[in-house]
């Protein structure tokens, strides 16, 4: 029966199985840290239309109660883009033969281009 490799497909399984263990290992790391940094920002984005007053021209000062409580969540949201975007790549990239490494890059453009799109949608509300 020609191509049947069981020697090298065991040896691909074992290189996988140790990117997963990677890909774990970061995550937790990441996820932790976001986690961390989503609570600490939330004091900071909640107080940052305290300042304003009826002659501010503060572009934050023009957000609505709405708006400012979709501010405040911008890190939670961040946090969860992230961590959904990182896994679903990783299985992903598993599925097409490439490294789960992968979803730890998609994860983290994830989570960067949530932060324009919060506060833009911040502003919208």
């Amino acid at each position: 029966m020609g191509g049947a490799d069981p020697e090298g497909e065991r040896k691909r399984r074992e290189r996988f199985d140790s990117h997963w263990m990677w890909f774990g290992a970061i995550f937790a790391v990441l996820f932790t840290a976001g986690v961390f940094l989503a609570f600490f920002a939330m004091l900071p984005l909640a107080m940052a239309t305290d300042g304003c007053h009826d002659g501010s021209t503060d572009r934050v000062c023009s957000l609505t109660a709405r708006g400012q409580n979709a501010l405040v969540w911008i890190p939670w949201a961040v946090v969860c883009v992230g961590a959904v975007a990182s896994v679903g790549g990783a299985f992903l990239a598993t599925r097409i033969r490439w490294s789960p490494l992968l979803g730890v890059a998609i994860g983290v453009a994830a989570a960067a281009a949530t932060i324009p799109l919060g506060e833009w949608i911040a502003f919208q509300v």
